[in-house]
């Protein structure tokens, strides 16, 4: 049974002893049926430390539009040399077996990952999702914007490449930490 978590207190169990993978994709567009992923980026994460790092580019198999290429600065040329995701997904389903997927919307990453792994005939080993939008929306923040980009500004996260996976995904990995500026070290 998969099982969606909204806040901390429904893992049921001390962080600290928590493995997450927090992960963030770049995709052709927003639907996992018609669309493919150009980017994993992720960060497997235990006791607040991070124990591994997993980012390729991703030859999603179609063009990728302009308005795609504009906002990720994915171009065709960057993914032609890169691997498709039936050579991708494999390492991913091993780097992310055992943990808590984190994502930031994660419904709409998931259903890319699932979308990818029945075509490929594969599983994901993942059944516990956590949602950093819905974590987000616990915090008492100046603003009703949740987007990425504007938790990064109001945690001071330094971002040179938004809606690129390496870089979505350091703000991710901030915010599953539970981030409180004054606790971090």
């Amino acid at each position: 049974m998969e099982v969606v978590q909204d806040r901390l207190g429904d893992l049921g169990t001390p962080l600290a002893e928590v493995t997450f993978v927090v992960v963030d994709l770049e995709t052709t567009g927003g639907s996992a049926r018609d669309c493919g992923i150009t980017e994993i980026g992720a960060v497997r994460l235990r006791g607040g430390e991070i124990i591994g790092e997993f980012a390729t580019l991703v030859d999603p198999g179609r063009p990728i539009p302009p308005q795609i290429v504009a906002l990720t600065g994915i171009t065709e040329s960057m993914t032609y040399d890169a691997p498709r995701i039936e050579e991708v997904l494999p390492s991913f389903i091993e780097f992310a077996r055992g943990a808590i997927l984190v994502a930031h919307n994660a419904a709409f990453d998931w259903a890319f990952l699932a979308a990818e792994a029945r075509r490929a005939g594969r599983e994901l080993p993942v059944s516990e999702r956590l949602c950093t939008w819905h974590l987000a929306r616990g915090l008492e923040l100046p603003t009703d914007n949740l987007r990425l980009g504007t938790l990064a500004e109001y945690w001071s996260i330094p971002v040179e490449n938004a809606h690129r996976a390496g870089d979505d995904v350091r703000v991710l990995e901030y915010n599953t930490r539970f981030g409180d500026p004054e606790t971090q070290a």
